[in-house]
């Protein structure tokens, strides 16, 4: 009967851990962005899933807002490039927390103008809560941070922008 209450003990202090630990990392993830220590935001965040998912949110944006453009299917897929190249980044990363409205309030692909800043206010998170069991999510000023257990910890692998267009 002792064993049992042990190994109940155990499992109960390690779910509370892992209860725990998509907040630890998200601070943890906040401070790395305060500091601008670059090494610390790479072992946090996966930019291939960012890349992936900022593409698949600015092309369905574009596309619906400039299909009767003719040059847009040359120019737009390299201007939505440099976008992502620009943004997925540290120091993109942080540009784009600190100003949500950067992506977000772009007319056309031509407006887009990158703006850098470290200070990001996160009294503003609305709420941060488990959307699956290796899933955590994050959202502060419509910008949903989506956080997956990898390996032995958690990674930013997605940003959802709230454009409407691209959900999944």
């Amino acid at each position: 009967m002792r064993l049992v209450r042990w190994v109940a003990l155990i499992c109960i202090v390690l779910l509370l851990l892992y209860g725990a630990s998509p907040y630890f990392s998200f601070w943890r993830f906040t401070v790395a962005l305060r500091s601008g220590d670059s090494a610390a935001i790479n072992s946090r965040v996966d930019f291939p899933a960012i890349r992936a998912s900022l593409k698949k949110q600015l092309a369905a944006r574009f596309t619906h807002a400039t299909t009767s453009h003719k040059r847009w299917s040359k120019l737009g897929p390299t201007l939505i490039d440099a976008i992502i190249d620009a943004y997925a980044t540290p120091d993109g990363i942080a540009a784009l927390l600190s100003n949500p409205a950067a992506l977000r309030n772009l007319q056309t692909p031509q407006q887009f103008r990158f703006t850098t800043g470290k200070s990001v206010n996160w009294l503003k998170v609305k709420y941060a809560f488990f959307t699956g069991p290796r899933t955590f999510v994050v959202d502060r000023e419509g910008i949903k941070l989506r956080f997956r257990f990898i390996g032995l910890g958690w990674r930013l692998n997605d940003l959802d922008l709230g454009f409407g267009e691209a959900k999944r």
